[in-house]
């Protein structure tokens, strides 16, 4: 699934996990592994991409990060190669 960051003014991809499209609504990471009782929330959400040539809006269900949380969480996260 692709992650994007919501900065408020937009929405900028910053890279994939391996979230399953149909997770529900909420995916919770355990910060210090399997047996951590601390978690961070993740908002599952869907986003409409509108073709630069037009055509039909791609509607897309994505990971939407706030600015403070910390991707590496997700599993398997791999950035945007720069």
């Amino acid at each position: 699934m692709r992650v994007y960051l919501d900065d408020g003014k937009a929405k900028r991809l910053v890279g994939t996990a391996d979230i399953s499209p149909d997770h529900g609504p909420v995916y919770e990471a355990r910060l210090f592994g399997a047996a951590s009782m601390m978690t961070d929330q993740f908002t599952i959400a869907t986003i409409t991409h509108l073709p630069a040539g037009g055509g039909v809006p791609v509607v897309e269900r994505v990971v939407l990060l706030t600015p403070h949380q910390v991707p590496s969480l997700l599993p398997r996260w791999q950035p945007l190669a720069s």
